[in-house]
Formats: C-alpha cells, sequence, structure tokens
C-alpha cells in the first residue's frame, strides 16, 4: 500500500468509528445480603445528560458507497457527507426534545416500580428534586462519603440509588433493520452512612419502533410528542431491569400499562395512586405500616376486574385530617 493510500485509509477509518464511546466502570455485583440493610431509598439522577445520539442513515449510507466504488477519494466524500448529515440530525431531533430530562423519567418510572414491586420505601420525587441542598449535590458526578451522608441525613434514608446515563438515542442499524430506540446507563446504589457501593453495574435496553427509516422521520416530524414516547418507552424497560437485577419479581408491572386498565372495572391508575400514597407516608400522614397495608390492597384491586373494593379489615388508622378515599 503507496503512503498516500495509506493516509486515506487512517483517515476513512477514523471517521468510520467517529463517535464510539467506551466506559470504564467497575461493576459490582449486587448480593442478597445487602437487602437487609436497605429500607429507605432515594432515587437521584445527575443533572447533566448526554446529547441524544441520532443514528438513521445507514441505508443511505450503504447505497451510496455501493455508488462510489472502490475509489478511495469519493469514499471519504461519502463519509463527509454523511458524517455532516448525521451531525444535522442529531441539533434537530435534540431541539425536539430539549424538555425531556431523560434522568427525570427514568427516576419517576423506577419510583414507581420499586414501589411496586420491592420492599423499599422511596422518597417522592417531589422532595428530591425540590431540595436545593440535595440539587446541588445532583451536580457533582463523584461524590464522597460526606456527600452521602448529607444526602442521607437530608432526605432520611439509609440507602442512595444514582442513575447515570451513559448514552440514548435512536438508531438504524442499516438495510436489514428497522430503526430503535436504545438507553444506556450506569447504576450505582451506596449507603447513606459511609458511602459504600453495594451494587453498581450497566443496564441497557433497546426497543424496535416498529417502522422503517421514513415511516419514523415522517411521524418525528409530525407529531410532536412521537419521539419522546418512544425515549419514555425505553426507559420503562431499562427500569424494570433494575428492578430485576434486584432480584425482584416484576409481575406485576403488566398493571401500569395504560390497555390493562382501561379494560378492568375499576380502572385504577396505580402509579398515580402510589404515588400519592407514599406522599401522605413521606410527610407522616400514615406509618410506614399503613402504608404497606393499603398498598397491598391497591394492588389487589388492580389486579381484578371484579373488585367490590378494598377490605373495610385492611384500610390503615390514620389521623382524622387524612383522607385515603380518593387513593383507594
Amino acid at each position: 500500500m503507496s503512503k498516500k493510500r495509506y493516509v486515506y485509509f487512517i483517515i476513512l477509518s477514523l471517521l468510520i468509528f467517529v463517535g464510539c464511546q467506551t466506559t470504564d466502570i467497575s461493576q459490582v455485583p449486587y448480593k442478597k445480603e445487602y437487602s437487609k440493610y436497605v429500607n429507605e431509598v432515594a432515587l437521584l439522577y445527575y443533572t447533566e445528560n448526554p446529547e441524544m445520539f441520532v443514528n438513521i442513515r445507514n441505508d443511505d449510507m450503504f447505497l451510496s458507497t455501493l455508488m462510489a466504488g472502490p475509489a478511495i477519494v469519493p469514499q471519504i466524500l461519502m463519509q463527509l457527507a454523511h458524517q455532516s448529515a448525521k451531525k444535522e440530525d442529531i441539533r434537530v431531533f435534540n431541539d425536539m426534545i430539549f424538555d425531556l430530562n431523560i434522568g427525570e423519567i427514568l427516576c419517576e418510572k423506577l419510583n414507581t416500580k420499586l414501589q411496586l414491586c420491592s420492599y423499599f420505601h422511596v422518597v417522592p420525587q417531589e422532595d428530591i428534586t425540590k431540595n436545593q441542598n440535595i440539587w446541588e449535590l445532583l451536580e457533582k458526578k463523584d461524590k464522597d462519603s460526606k456527600d452521602y451522608e448529607k444526602i442521607g441525613t437530608e432526605l432520611d434514608v439509609d440507602t442512595i440509588f444514582e442513575i447515570g446515563i451513559i448514552s440514548y438515542g435512536i438508531k438504524d442499524p442499516g438495510v436489514f433493520s428497522d430503526p430503535y430506540a436504545s438507553l444506556k446507563i450506569d447504576v450505582k446504589m451506596t449507603t447513606a452512612s459511609e458511602g459504600t457501593v453495594i451494587w453498581r453495574d450497566i443496564v441497557e435496553a433497546r426497543i424496535a419502533i416498529g417502522t422503517d427509516t421514513e415511516g419514523f422521520l415522517d411521524l418525528a416530524y409530525t407529531v410532536p410528542e412521537y419521539l419522546k414516547e418512544q425515549m419514555e418507552e425505553v426507559a420503562d424497560v431499562v427500569s424494570e431491569k433494575c428492578v430485576e437485577k434486584l432480584g425482584f419479581d416484576t409481575n406485576y408491572t403488566y398493571l401500569l400499562e395504560e390497555d390493562y386498565i382501561n379494560k378492568t372495572k375499576h380502572k385504577i391508575n396505580i402509579a398515580e395512586k402510589l404515588r400519592e400514597l407514599n406522599i401522605l407516608r413521606h410527610e407522616n400522614f400514615i406509618t410506614n405500616s399503613d402504608y404497606d397495608k393499603t398498598k397491598l390492597d391497591l394492588i389487589e384491586q388492580a389486579k381484578s376486574n371484579n373488585s367490590a373494593g378494598p377490605n373495610p379489615e385492611t384500610k390503615p388508622n390514620v389521623t382524622e385530617k387524612t383522607n385515603l378515599s380518593s387513593i383507594k
């Protein structure tokens, strides 16, 4: 290979692999014996998320590469044009979801699933985001033991669950595949007392969009909420994977599906009901024990199409000013 061709080859290789990311994260397996030390949990996300990636022009790139033939210069020009188009896609699509915080959405979904599937008592997300002291600590990715202790004291928790977004976006693999949405996160579970990491993992998922690239582009540009819905769906899958990795049964997550809710007699939006109930618990209007009993009652109601309503014997004892009728 001549020196000139070798230079072209290096440039082409760099263009092909530009934008690839690597992560250097030490994974820590979660052990079941840790669970006896985990009771009160706070879910945090970093305030800064990476830019959403968009890579949907591989079909066009494949055809252009075939047409350019083996000549080096046309191939390089094709790669430059491809990279320019991809940058424009990234700019446009990020503008479309400028008000979407994927970390926040993921924490909200994970909060609901942990309430539904685990025994953890989870801090309502509203109480985290409105706390100025906590908000300042969200900006720190490398927290020390004092930071974790401060979070634990502020939120009255023994365990902190941090979500870091590694990457998310839309990709079309090529000619023989349709586009998919993907999300990859770094999840870390830490004790509030000493900042000891008891679980750290990389969790990722992808979901098929269900249409080809042209159909996807038509929907993305004509339906404002379409792109956000794709990101919310893949966040939902990742949140469920996190719960599964902690060893909890996720069989009840079907109760959250809109289609299932519409088919049931009571049409209980259990995600909203759990949020309301959790706020009452966190603000000490009801005890943890009352919360647990009422939560189980809500789940049983949501599971049954013919449920006649809550069993009076399982209704928690609460103060007179606390009304749970809207939750049940």
